[in-house]
């Protein structure tokens, strides 16, 4: 009997980890040998086994590349777990940094055309259904993303009052709570990475998906 696509997925997992800023850095040290890592299966807590690499595509700013996805499996349960480096999201076609490249030109009050003009070279440029894409789900994760980081600010001795930030308490829009998140992320992230984006640097700490 054939497997349905749920059962399948149950059996996957993915997990985003800091293995290069870039594809260029990634596939220097990558491109030919699995990344010497030690993980325990999240499920059941056993050892996790080498289990071989996928090739997936990944858009940057001015072109498309192909790099591999290294594999573990869990001997125990039967999971498997790729390794995304930390400017991939599960799913995601595009790199980290050009979709929050577009997410933050978007919230400056960019056009749908501008954002995408000035994210990529026309040989790899995204539609606009693609962004305004982003932008949904971007809003939609806001919310949660910005309660983390209030939590993690707090247990790490912040004393200021976070909720004073919040730009509007009366009649607020989701917008304001995407505002708010950048604060929030201003306050968490050294400001050295705030160059090249943070993104791929808060990635690999939230649990879930991912920030961007």
């Amino acid at each position: 009997m054939a497997r349905s696509i749920g059962s399948i997925l149950s059996k996957h997992m993915s997990k985003i980890l800091h293995f290069g800023r870039s594809c260029k850095a990634y596939l220097r040290m990558y491109g030919e040998r699995a990344p010497e890592i030690k993980l325990c299966c999240e499920t059941c807590g056993h050892s996790l086994h080498k289990h071989g690499r996928y090739y997936r595509s990944v858009t940057t700013k001015y072109r498309l590349e192909q790099i591999p996805i290294y594999r573990l499996y869990c001997p125990d349960c039967g999971k498997t777990t790729s390794l995304l480096p930390d400017f991939l999201v599960p799913w995601a076609r595009f790199a980290t940094w050009v979709r929050e490249a577009a997410i933050t030109r978007k919230l400056r009050g960019f056009s749908y055309r501008q954002v995408r003009t000035t994210t990529t070279v026309p040989a790899v440029r995204y539609s606009h259904s693609t962004i305004k894409r982003w932008w949904r789900r971007h809003l939609q994760t806001a919310s949660s993303v910005s309660l983390w980081i209030a939590e993690q600010l707090i247990s790490s001795g912040f004393d200021g009052d976070l909720l004073q930030t919040y730009p509007s308490r009366v009649a607020a829009k989701p917008v304001d709570t995407l505002i708010w998140l950048q604060q929030l992320v201003a306050l968490y992230t050294p400001a050295p990475l705030w160059r090249q984006g943070v993104g791929s640097w808060l990635n690999p700490q939230l649990p879930g998906p991912g920030f961007l």
